[in-house]
């Protein structure tokens, strides 16, 4: 903008006495526009800040993505962990068999517990799971065969401790004398683990590869093997070079995948929650359109001296858009110097506490700034601002100077 109309638009919007009135549409607007960016920026902070921890708790919890062979069992499992290992950015990878069963305790008539149980190798299976991080009282690493793992709310549910035996009873049927049965084995629990996933914690378990192995007769062959990268953002570049390694045998799912929904869903209610807030910015809006009219009508005397002295209709025009993006400058600066300090504040010291009983993953309100959505929510009431002002300065610009002048 040429300075005649960055001088006239900071003179109109200073303007006193007569503009009374028109100084309150302004304040009005800018306060508007103020309160808009502001509830705007919480939001995106505190959605995005909820995302990531749900991300982080359920990307640490489990591998980023797990490999099978098409045939069944892997053949080979040391070769292929091998190989897998070898493929750079790959940072851990542990062999593991899924079965589906029912615990009960030993000594005791109350109905089993339908569980998930997980097979894994403890000298690998931390480096694929922070999930392992919360067992007690011994580390995953001491595991051995016979013993077992639980969930927390699994254990408390059917009254276990450590030391207690359990009977498990797996759904892998064989030939007995009174015809398919399920295999049941009795395991020590050797550990208790609190994951803050409720899925895990209340139908979770883990024993040890041997034990599943000898029970599935598969003498040394993983069902399945659980791979780790560097980071949730290199499984895309990861997972493609394992595979190649592999060959066409083998596949592959990860959490990206069995999550998508959730996670679509967590982005739809970001973006849903902020178009709504953006609505306060469109009111806003309508006060600067108000504003500029009534200034365009108290300062139409005004205007036709500025065009019948040489001022063109374009710096008219140009004058009043400038008007209402200073309008929209001042409203979207008050409301992000507001809302930035608080998110960095709330976020680091953690100050506003949610409960354990309701919000088990996580004890307090996350907010997480990112540029991108800042400085979206810094363009969107500077582009609302021109819109708005696009009217009354079009219709400045198409006064008749010597009207203009008549009428006064």
């Amino acid at each position: 903008m040429a300075l005649f109309e960055r001088t006239v638009a900071d003179r109109y919007l200073r303007t006193h006495r007569k503009g009374a009135f028109v100084r309150v549409m302004v304040r009005f607007a800018r306060g508007g526009t103020a309160v808009g960016v502001f509830a705007m920026v919480v939001t995106l902070a505190l959605m995005t800040g909820f995302r990531e921890e749900i991300q982080a708790t359920l990307f640490s919890a489990t591998a980023h993505f797990t490999v099978f062979h098409l045939a069944g069992d892997i053949p080979d499992t040391q070769g292929t962990l091998k190989t897998i290992r070898a493929v750079p950015g790959v940072q851990a990878a542990s062999p593991i068999r899924m079965e589906k069963g029912l615990l009960r305790r030993a000594d005791s008539e109350m109905p089993p517990e339908a569980v998930v149980v997980k097979a894994v190798d403890p000298a690998t299976a931390h480096g694929t799971s922070s999930i392992f991080d919360s067992i007690q009282p011994l580390p995953i690493e001491q595991m051995q065969e016979g013993e077992i793992v639980l969930g927390k709310e699994l254990a408390q549910r059917m009254s276990l401790r450590v030391g207690d035996t359990v009977a498990l009873a797996l759904f892998r049927l064989e030939l007995g004398l009174g015809g398919q049965q399920p295999k049941v084995a009795a395991f020590r629990v050797a550990g208790i683990f609190h994951s803050h996933i409720a899925e895990y914690d209340k139908t979770w378990a883990f024993i040890h590869l041997g034990d599943a192995m000898r029970i599935a007769k598969a003498e040394g062959r993983a069902e399945m093997i659980e791979v780790r990268a560097s980071g949730i953002d290199a499984i895309a570049e990861v997972k493609p070079r394992v595979m190649e390694a592999l060959g066409p045998a083998y596949l592959a799912t990860d959490l990206r995948e069995s999550n998508r929904s959730l996670f679509a869903a967590l982005i739809v209610e970001k973006w849903l929650f902020t178009a709504v807030l953006s609505l306060l910015v469109l009111v806003a809006a309508f006060n600067i359109v108000a504003s500029l009219v009534l200034l365009v009508t108290e300062k139409r005397r005004d205007l036709g001296v500025l065009l019948a002295l040489g001022a063109t209709p374009r710096q008219i025009q140009r004058l009043f858009e400038l008007q209402g993006l200073r309008i929209g400058a001042v409203g979207t600066a008050w409301g992000l110097g507001l809302s930035v300090p608080l998110c960095l504040i709330l976020d680091h010291f953690r100050l506003l506490k949610l409960p354990a009983a309701v919000y088990d993953f996580i004890s307090y309100l996350p907010f997480r700034l990112k540029v991108l959505d800042v400085a979206l929510v810094a363009a969107f009431p500077l582009l609302v601002s021109w819109l708005a002002a696009r009217y009354p300065a079009k219709k400045a610009a198409a006064l008749d100077p010597v009207d203009a002048l008549r009428a006064e």
